[in-house]
This record gives structure tokens, C-alpha cells and sequence, in this order.
């Protein structure tokens, strides 16, 4: 009888499904519409079911959880209980639909409760009521029941060893076509291939978590099911250290073979049809993308040259995968939307397997403002400081609780948070007013630069910026002490380089001094009117003429000297390293060419080809520089473009100078793109320039090109690299007094700026940012 009474009571519990609690603490999630939210841990209670929304968003913006957010199993869907959120450790009490502020950690957790979900639930989706979605919510302690869509690791060696999809087999790096499966008593014995290659492989029962898996005639291997979002940690410890270097040698490449598995509609929608490899070049300090196309259920093979061991972003519009490509290496990358995991399988991948796990932190300092104060700037300073050691002393923290993690991956993760820490710092160069304080810079050289740079150097991302800064920032206190280019006549002259007489080295040797005093007085003066008098009395002064004169005449020495000889010394003086040393010179000379858009000249090659020796950086200028070379020597499509500025030379007010440039065009829309040579925003816009032509072909604009500061053969070279041309195009290289009257007339404050002026010649106080197609086109519509 009492037999009887306990059967009763557990079929009473099942039946009932709600009669005790449950609790998933790993939890691990399928595809996520929005990267925001995520779902950390879930109870089930007989009277609702709760889980910890994780929310990872911008410090101070706003977030909310709507009333309609809902839990959906395969049968039904779930509301909220109540208004507010439930109060749960370090988790944030919200208002349902009323705003909150994400703080600024960027983090927070939300303990929300739902209408209780069956305590036999193995999975199921949360919604968000405004649009976001957190599918296939499941435990990482809940084991398989068949080997369909499930993915084992090799238990002794702890690495990914073979995946089962319902057609497929990943196994060796390869993606192997099913050709028969049976399954008896909980075993399954499979035939698979791969081109001409055929293997048999036998999955043995569970039995306490594992199986045997044997493939072909290997030797049959004890297996557990990888549950988790990554690889597991691994069984034993690695300690080596360092990364492959290959010298920067040229030609070298790695392979990806990848599978997007399973990938929803939005997710194709988000990244389109292409699988995308982004690195950064160290030389060119440009992102480069590579690409590859997508197969009908998402597979792909990719090759991407690489300098050396490279720091990349895999699909990062939809899987936002950070990791190391080492030289030479092949790789098989998984993301399976589905079960939401991230893989790597190849000869030696735990390093990239530890960094798919490892949870990566991004500075939230606040960004120092425009003309920031050395105060301001030293309290940014203490803000990135602040934070590096949060980042470090995390580390230790997911050290100790993973002890077997390689010390690969902790050197990366180390060197990873120091660099991106200099190239937040170097960046300040841009806000602060009177340079970066000595403390300031100091921290960057001794703690961040001198002691803790980790080989090779194209391995972390963010170094190719750190060092442009870095060297660009070393150079100006250098050369210019950062006001202007006249004490590099002075420097030169002392080195014999160029030959200055008495009243021209005096007028050098008081320049910057007599601009700061004329600023002051300026600065003191009430009306914009004196303001102006006495800024054009000055500019015709004999002083400025004179030093005008000479950055005019010795614009090639300034030129050498900028972008090769003090570079060259500056690379000398900060690292006895011949590599990096050539990277810093290379790094100059190729930005040389891209702010110029001109090739390198005669004494610039020379220089090159004597003081550079690595043949990776020395070949990356020289191709840009050759690419110049044939746009130098290209003719212009149309010299019609191309305007003279002869029929305003005598003018000087910068409205009556615009009005005569757009005479000709009365009757339409004239569209003005106020531009120059050396602003990279303003080259990239015009890079898409045809497609801005053919979109607005239906409608009579004139495309009018205004040049700021721009020699002439850059000037052209830009407008034939892009093909900035057409019947309705013309160009404008106005001297420079005329062309900043003009500016000033148009409230310029920055490039690119653009104007619209519509048929009735009315300059119009309206945003028409081509770079927006769409919006400009619904404005020339609504004209």
C-alpha cells in the first residue's frame, strides 16, 4: 500500500507539471535578433516562471521593457506578471513601459516574471514586445537524446572533434555529406563523403554523458556533447607562450572554411549574402575588408592575406566573432543560429576557441570634448586607467575560475586591453587645446608603448591606430612644438638642409609668438568687425607674407622632412626593434600619399628604398604609390569640369564670389559639396559619387565642388581617382583667401559641409548630406 501511495504521488507531480521548483543557472541561447538582450539564469516556480534579463547597451541611454514582452513554447505564449520587475541581486527594479537609464557600466540586470511555464520545459523563446527576440532559451546542463544538430569534443584533448547535422558531418575541418544513417539501440553507424574521400564513422550509446565515437580506422575516442554557447574549458593546462610570426613575410594567407547554420531570415537581411573577414592593415592603418559567398544553407571558404598573426572580425554584423588569424593556418569557423554556438575546429584552435568565450569589456570613459583643458584631460586619464585595471583585475578573476585557460589567451587578453587603452588615449590628441599634458603622454610611452608591446604587431587591432597617433603626436611635439609648420624652416635651415637669410630667420624665429600675441588681441576685441579688420591687417603684414613665402618655397623640404626624415628619427629614438622601426617610417610615408593624394616623389622613393628594408611594408607604399603614379598620368574624362576662377579674381566678399560661381546655373538646383584633398570623410563621400549621379539623373541638379586648401595636381588626382565628373559637375579650385570668404559666407565648420540652393536661387538652411541618398533625394522632391 505505501508502494502505491508513493507511485500516486509522483504521477500526481508529473501529470500536474508544476509541483516543484527548478532552476537553470548556465542558461545558453539560440539567435538573437538584437545583441542588447540576452537571458543569464531561469527558475520555474508553480506560480510563474522567472528570468534574468541581461541588458548590455550604451551607458545613459534609454531602454525599457514593454507590457507585451512574453515566454512562447512550442504550444503557448506567456505574459508578464504584474508591472515591475521583481527585486533580485544587483538586478535593476523597473516600471514595465516606463524608461530607465542603462548605467554606466553599460550593464544591467532585469528579473522579470512570467506566467508559469511547464517545469517539464526543455526550451523556449523570449519576446519582446518591441520587436526583439531571444530564441531557443535552453539549460547547458540538459544533455541531447540523439546526435542530430549536436556537437562533441574529444574528452581527453578537450578540443571540438565532430558535429552532426541532419545532412552533414563537420569532421577534419570539413563539411561531409550524409550518405546513410542507421541508429540501433542508441548507437548510429554513419557513411559520409567529401568529394572523393569516404569515411565510416560509429557513435556509440550515452552512457554517463559520452560516447564513443570512431571515424574511419581511427582509434574509437570517449566524447562528450558541447552544451555550451563555446568550447568548454579544457582539460589540461597550456603554457605556451607567444604567437606565430612569420617575419611580416609577403604572400602570406589564412583559410576559413565556415558554415552559417540554420540562419533566420533577419539574419541574412542583417549581413547579407557574404561571409565578411575585417582586419587592419599596420601600414595603411585602414580597415580591409574580404569577402565570401554564401552557399544555399550558408557554408563558405575564404582566403585572407595576411601580413602576420592578425587580430580579425568574423561576420560581425551577425556573429560578431573577435579572434586571432595566425599565418599559414586553416580554420573551420561554425555559427549555428539555432542552438546559438560558436566553433572552431583545426590543428591547433584553442586559442581562438578561449577567445569566442572570453567576454571581451569595451571603455566606457567618456570621450574627452573639443578644446578639452590639461584637467580634463588628466581626469580621462585616471577614467581609461581606472578601467584598464578593472579589465586586468577581471582577468585574474575569469583566470581563477578557469584555471586551465592558455596563457596564450591571457597574453592576448593582457595586450588586447593595453593597446586599445593607448589608442583611447592617443586619440585625446584631437580635443585637447594646448597638447597633451607631460603626465599625460609620459603614461602612454612607459606604460603602454615602451615596456608592453606584444609581437608581432599587426596582433592586436587597435595598434595600427595607436601607432599613427603615437608617431603622428611624437612629430608635431618634435618638429612643430603642435602650432604650426614654422619651426620646421628653422630645423631644417640649422641642418643645412635649406638657407634662410637674416630678416627671414628672424621672421621664423617670431612667427609663432607674434600669432599667439595677435590672437590674444583679437580674442579681446568686442565686434566681429575689428575682429576682422585686424586679423586681414596682420595676414598683409610683412611677417605672415614673408613666412608664406618661404612654406611656399620650400614646400618639398617640409614635405621630406614631415614625412620621412623626422619620422625616421622618431622610430630610431623609440624602439631598437628593425621591424617596427620600418613599420613607423612606412606608416608615414604611405599616409604621405593618402593625405595628398599624390605618388611619393623622386626623393621620397629614394628614401624609401634605402632606409626601409622589410619588404612587407616597403611593397604596401609602393603599391599606393604606383597607383597614384597611373592617376597622375590619367587625363581627366572631361576638362569642361574642371573650372577657372579667373571671372571672380577680383572679388573678394564671399557672397557676391558664390552668386557669380552660380550664375550660369540659374533655373536649378545646385547642390555645393565644400571639400578638401586632405579630408578623408570628404574622399570617402566622394567615392560614391556616381552613385550619387545616377540617383539623382531624373532630377536637374548641378553638382558644384568647392576645394579647400588643395594643390592643384591633388586636387585633380582626387577627381580622377573617383571619377568625379559629368554634363552637370564642376569643380572649383578658388584661391585660398577667396575660397575661406566664401566658407565664411556659407557657415563652414567642418568638411565635408554641404548647401542647397534651389531653383529660385535661394540658399536653403536644409541637411543635404548626400551621404544620406534617401533623405536627399526626398528633399529634392519635395522642391
Amino acid at each position: 500500500m505505501k508502494k502505491l501511495f508513493l507511485t500516486l504521488v509522483v504521477a500526481f507531480a508529473t501529470v500536474c507539471g508544476f509541483a516543484q521548483e527548478k532552476v537553470w543557472e548556465d542558461v545558453v541561447t539560440g539567435y538573437r535578433t538584437s545583441t542588447v538582450f540576452d537571458a543569464n539564469k531561469v527558475w520555474f516556480y508553480p506560480d510563474r516562471t522567472d528570468v534574468l534579463l541581461h541588458i548590455d547597451f550604451l551607458a545613459g541611454r534609454q531602454a525599457r521593457i514593454a507590457l507585451g514582452t512574453t515566454l512562447s513554447d512550442s504550444a503557448n505564449n506567456y505574459a508578464l506578471k504584474g508591472k515591475n520587475s521583481v527585486e533580485y541581486d544587483g538586478a535593476l527594479c523597473v516600471e514595465y513601459e516606463t524608461p530607465f537609464v542603462v548605467p554606466e557600466s553599460g550593464e544591467v540586470d532585469i528579473l522579470l516574471s512570467f506566467e508559469p511555464l511547464p517545469v517539464g520545459t526543455e526550451r523556449f523563446t523570449l519576446n519582446g514586445y518591441d520587436g526583439w527576440v531571444v530564441r531557443n532559451i535552453r539549460s547547458s546542463a540538459d544533455l541531447p537524446n540523439g546526435i542530430t544538430d549536436t556537437y562533441w569534443r574529444n574528452e581527453a584533448t578537450g578540443d571540438w572533434l565532430v558535429g552532426f547535422a541532419t545532412e552533414h558531418v563537420i569532421y577534419d575541418s570539413r563539411i561531409w555529406d550524409i550518405k546513410s544513417m542507421t541508429e540501433k539501440r542508441g548507437g548510429y553507424t554513419l557513411t559520409v563523403e567529401n568529394g572523393n574521400d569516404v569515411l565510416d564513422i560509429k557513435v556509440g550509446k550515452m552512457k554517463k554523458g559520452t560516447r564513443t565515437i570512431t571515424v574511419g580506422n581511427s582509434k574509437a575516442v570517449k566524447c562528450s556533447p558541447i552544451t555550451t554557447a563555446t568550447l568548454p574549458d579544457y582539460p589540461v593546462k597550456d603554457n605556451r607562450v607567444g604567437f606565430k610570426d612569420n617575419g611580416y613575410r609577403m604572400g602570406d594567407s589564412v583559410t576559413i572554411i565556415g558554415w552559417l547554420k540554420d540562419m533566420p531570415a533577419e539574419a541574412l537581411e542583417r549581413g547579407g549574402n557574404e561571409f565578411e573577414v575585417s582586419i587592419e592593415n599596420v601600414i595603411s592603418c585602414d580597415e580591409e575588408n574580404f569577402y565570401a559567398r554564401l552557399d544555399s544553407i550558408g557554408r563558405f571558404v575564404i582566403k585572407i592575406p595576411v601580413m602576420n598573426s592578425t587580430e580579425a572580425y568574423l561576420d560581425w554584423r551577425r556573429s560578431k566573432a573577435d579572434v586571432l588569424l595566425e599565418p599559414g593556418e586553416t580554420y573551420l569557423f561554425l555559427n549555428d543560429f539555432t542552438t546559438g554556438q560558436q566553433l572552431f575546429m583545426g590543428k591547433d584552435v584553442r586559442l581562438q576557441n578561449e577567445m569566442l568565450g572570453y567576454p571581451f569589456k569595451w571603455f566606457s570613459t567618456p570621450r574627452l570634448k573639443e578644446r578639452a583643458s590639461n584637467e580634463e584631460a588628466m581626469m580621462y586619464l585616471e577614467g581609461i586607467k581606472s578601467e584598464l585595471g578593472s579589465f586586468c583585475n577581471g582577468m585574474v578573476e575569469y583566470t581563477n575560475e578557469r584555471q586551465n585557460l592558455s596563457m596564450r589567451c591571457m597574453d592576448f587578453v593582457n595586450g588586447y586591453y593595453l593597446t586599445r587603452a593607448g589608442r583611447e588615449l592617443m586619440q585625446g590628441r584631437f580635443y585637447v587645446k594646448d597638447g597633451l599634458p607631460a603626465e599625460y603622454f609620459a603614461f602612454v610611452c612607459d606604460s603602454l608603448w615602451d615596456k608592453e608591446l606584444q609581437k608581432p604587431y599587426t596582433m592586436h587591432r587597435d595598434f595600427p591606430a595607436l601607432l599613427q597617433d603615437y608617431v603622428q603626436y611624437g612629430i608635431e611635439r618634435g618638429c612643430t612644438g603642435g602650432k604650426s609648420y614654422v619651426p620646421l624652416l628653422n630645423g631644417l635651415a640649422s641642418r643645412g638642409i635649406i638657407t634662410l637669410n637674416e630678416r627671414e630667420l628672424a621672421a621664423v624665429e617670431s612667427y609663432d609668438a607674434e600669432v599667439e600675441n595677435v590672437r590674444a588681441k583679437i580674442n579681446s576685441l568686442e565686434t566681429e568687425e575689428e575682429k576682422k579688420a585686424l586679423a586681414t591687417e596682420f595676414n598683409a603684414g610683412e611677417l605672415v607674407t614673408t613666412v608664406s613665402a618661404l612654406l611656399k618655397r620650400y614646400n618639398k623640404e617640409i614635405k621630406m622632412e614631415l614625412y620621412c626624415g623626422a619620422p625616421l628619427r622618431l622610430a630610431d629614438s623609440i624602439t631598437d626593434n628593425a621591424c617596427l622601426r620600418d613599420i613607423c617610417v612606412a606608416c608615414r610615408m604611405y599616409r604621405y600619399i593618402e593625405d595628398n593624394s599624390m605618388p611619393l616623389n623622386d626623393a621620397m622613393v629614394a628614401f624609401l628604398q634605402q632606409n626601409i628594408a622589410l619588404p612587407a611594408a616597403k611593397g604596401k607604399v609602393m603599391e599606393l604609390h604606383e597607383k597614384y603614379l597611373a592617376i597622375m598620368n590619367r587625363e581627366i574624362s572631361s576638362d569642361a569640369n574642371l573650372m577657372s576662377s579667373k571671372d571672380v579674381a577680383d572679388m573678394s566678399d564671399g557672397e557676391k564670389i558664390l552668386r557669380k560661381l552660380v550664375e550660369p546655373y540659374k533655373g536649378k538646383i545646385i547642390l555645393i559639396d565644400v571639400w578638401g584633398t586632405w579630408c578623408s570623410p570628404c574622399r570617402q563621400a566622394l567615392s560614391h559619387s556616381k552613385e550619387l549621379y545616377n540617383r539623382m539623373a531624373q532630377y536637374d541638379i548641378v553638382f558644384l565642388y568647392l576645394a579647400n586648401r588643395s594643390d592643384e595636381d591633388s586636387w585633380k588626382n582626387v577627381i580622377k581617382e573617383y571619377n568625379v565628373t559629368g554634363d552637370n559637375v564642376v569643380h572649383y579650385n578658388l584661391p585660398g583667401e577667396q575660397q575661406s570668404a566664401v566658407e565664411n559666407f556659407l557657415k563652414v565648420n567642418g568638411y565635408p559641409t554641404y548647401r542647397l540652393i534651389d531653383s529660385n536661387g535661394n540658399l536653403l538652411d536644409v541637411n543635404a548630406d548626400p551621404r544620406n541618398l534617401d533623405a536627399l533625394e526626398n528633399l529634392i522632391k519635395a522642391l
